[in-house]
């Protein structure tokens, strides 16, 4: 291979060495260089994790939401199970892949195994196999393994860059991703501690590279390091940060652990700012960590908040140059992360939110910067006080994105992503996002209790289940289907279930959401009170035996998912079919339907941009829009009018004109509700990327 470029000087290859479609992707690349945010934003999760003390059960907890909705998630629930390997075996390091099948490996796990045509890819390397490897939940990343090492992911900003050694890329030198690295972690550890030095370790000797790294070309700073927070059931929660090291090869990796009585939140950030050298207790790092920070100018020793103390995320985070393009960057990044950094302390230790200052953001170099992690009252935060916070769009505050005209007639808090083309503009990023695939809340209990409370799409449309991390058996099947996917519908695929019901709430988000958040409510309360039950009736079995106590969790935890989702597909029909045309139908009685059960409300059709109280025989038809907007929107019918009429098929006819009309509504109320949103929220909004 060639030798590793130097750091300053990206390799960018001509069109030839990018491929067979080379020229067509070195024109959407020279597009792409004024959004530089596109790889990180397809990717971008949140972690919300939760010190033993602080947690009403005594178990740290961590989360994850998998906001990746951009792309065809491999949605599958995969069990991989406790294995003895021979002596001197080896272990592959595959390119995991997002979409469906992210990995196809036989000896990894049963669900694994090739399926039709599908063979098992070359690997990127192999390292020495250990004798006997741990069973976990797995998905892109590793969830939590049956000894509770538990494991939260979130795509990160970073200095630098660094790509996969695969054939069709010369510029690549690393060999493993995080994804890879959170696996091997589960396979091998107990303790957070060990998963960080392992992981760590790996890194440095394969060479690390993240999925969202963009291309040498355009290098995706936005997306190139990971973030990890880990939980183990000695009750230790440690983050773990990692980037490409110089000349795109290699690694850089720091440690931390979190105070036992603190609540922490990553958002797509590094959060270690006080990486203290000398304190090998609570901090870890890779040799040399701070070298390539002072070589480049990113670091000065004078710059340390006290002597030997590295700030991480100031000499790594990346800090868009000055002629950066959109010139807002900055702002974009500095919200993106620190809203959420904000809320979620609020939400979970409001005394110490209320400290903060929303206005102060999450960026490398930023004064004051908010804490890596906050305290909170001992045993205050349960669960469901975690879940209910990746529910949230900022409801009650300033930014609320459930008010305003962009939020529609009926409330609704999704925004679709705006090409940078279209529009500059920014939407608020909430903790709860209408593109996620999956998100849980992992609580690291000892003795085989550990438990992962797994929900499908958007958190605040889905009920958490719980799974547990020593099952001895695989998820249901409607979990690990191969029959579908989201690029393709199946009602033998439990996450459609949530999936359909959540995209019809936008027909209607206040009125239906909060059916499906009863539902949720009252799925959720019945589970912890089975999980409550199952833990009983399983420490008396494991009295005498051990496995049959194990079995039964399996069987109980399974049987509770396969009905849940039963119920959820009985919900999503029963209220596609009350709140049909504009309605609500109660029953097929003469005096069954509300006709006016979904009517606007009087803010909205006041406005003169809807129009409805200026009609008149002589007009406005169509309300009074702005002057500059209103040929736009012309060109916007226009263009979907043809762009719908060289489509595909639809996969079902009900579903397809569900997804159109909810589309439709959330289109018109953003182009007609611009100025009204903009003096209501009195602030300006983040994100158009969403």
């Amino acid at each position: 291979a060639a030798s590793p470029s130097s750091h300053s000087h990206l390799p960018r290859p001509s069109p030839a060495d990018l491929g067979a479609a080379g020229a067509a992707r070195a024109m959407l690349l020279r597009i792409a260089a004024t959004v530089p945010l596109l790889p990180f934003f397809a990717d971008a999760c949140t972690i919300i994790a939760v010190g033993a003390d602080a947690s009403a059960s005594g178990a740290p907890m961590v989360g994850h939401s998998e906001d990746s909705g951009p792309v065809a998630n491999d949605v599958r629930l995969v069990r991989v199970p406790r294995k003895k390997w021979p002596k001197g075996s080896l272990r592959p390091i595959f390119n995991v892949q997002s979409v469906y099948p992210r990995i196809v490996s036989a000896d990894r796990a049963p669900d694994y195994a090739p399926v039709g045509d599908q063979k098992e890819p070359e690997p990127l390397a192999h390292i020495p196999q250990v004798e006997e490897t741990f069973g976990y939940w797995d998905l892109d990343y590793g969830l939590q393994n049956e000894v509770g090492l538990s494991i939260g992911e979130s795509t990160c900003t970073a200095m630098t860059a660094g790509w996969a050694a695969s054939p069709d890329a010369p510029y690549g030198y690393n060999r493993i991703g995080i994804e890879e690295l959170s696996k091997i972690a589960l396979e091998r550890c107990e303790t957070a501690r060990c998963a960080a030095k392992t992981m760590g370790d790996l890194a440095v000797e394969l060479g690390f590279f993240s999925a969202d790294s963009g291309d040498p070309s355009n290098p995706g700073y936005s997306g190139s390091s990971e973030c990890l927070t880990l939980a183990d059931a000695t009750g230790e929660l440690w983050h773990f940060n990692v980037l490409t090291g110089k000349n795109n090869a290699s690694a850089i990796w720091a440690a931390a652990r979190v105070p036992r009585n603190h609540v922490t939140v990553v958002a797509n950030a590094f959060t270690i700012r006080k990486l203290n050298l000398s304190d090998t207790e609570n901090y870890m790092y890779s040799p040399g960590v701070t070298k390539l920070a002072e070589e480049m100018g990113w670091w000065d020793w004078k710059l340390a908040p006290a002597p030997g103390v590295f700030d991480f995320f100031y000499a790594y985070g990346y800090t868009p140059p000055k002629d950066v393009i959109p010139p807002n960057l900055n702002d974009i990044l500095r919200f993106y992360s620190g809203r959420r950094m904000w809320r979620a302390f609020s939400l979970l230790s409001p005394e110490e939110g209320a400290k903060l200052d929303v206005e102060r953001g999450n960026v490398p170099h930023t004064k004051d910067p908010y804490p890596t992690s906050v305290p909170a009252p001992k045993g205050s935060v349960t669960a469901k006080m975690v879940q209910n916070a990746y529910r949230d769009h900022y409801e009650g505050t300033q930014f609320d994105l459930t008010v305003g005209m962009a939020a529609g007639p009926f409330g609704n808090p999704n925004r679709a992503a705006v090409p940078a083309d279209v529009a500059v503009g920014q939407w608020e990023r909430a903790l709860s996002m209408f593109r996620t695939s999956w998100s849980f809340v992992c609580e690291a209990k000892p003795h085989g209790r550990s438990v992962v409370w797994f929900g499908y799409d958007a958190p605040h449309g889905t009920a958490y289940l719980p799974f547990y991390g020593a099952a001895t058996g695989p998820s249901p099947e409607n979990y690990r289907s191969h029959e579908g996917g989201i690029a393709k519908f199946s009602f033998k695929v439990a996450w459609w279930a949530f999936n359909l019901l959540n995209q019809y709430a936008d027909l209607n988000f206040q009125k239906i959401n909060a059916e499906i958040r009863a539902k949720a409510t009252e799925v959720e309360d019945r589970a912890r009170a089975h999980v409550a039950a199952w833990d009983r009736e399983a420490n008396e079995k494991a009295q005498h035996h051990p496995k049959a106590a194990l079995d039964f969790l399996t069987a109980r935890s399974n049987s509770f998912a396969e009905e849940v989702v039963r119920e959820w597909w009985d919900l999503a029909f029963h209220l596609i079919t009350k709140y049909r045309g504009y309605v609500v139908t109660y029953n097929g009685t003469p005096t069954g339907v509300d006709y006016f059960g979904q009517h606007y409300p009087s803010w909205w059709l006041g406005s003169k941009d809807v129009g409805f109280t200026l009609w008149s025989a002589e007009g406005p038809f169509h309300g009074v829009p702005d002057a500059e907007v209103a040929p736009l929107q012309v060109a916007a019918r226009e263009s979907d009018v043809v762009e719908a009429s060289t489509g595909g098929a639809a996969i079902l006819c009900w579903i397809a004109a569900v997804v159109v009309a909810a589309a439709g509504s959330s289109f018109v109320s953003f182009q007609v509700g611009r100025r009204y949103g903009q003096n209501e929220m009195g602030i300006g909004a983040y994100i158009s990327y969403s």
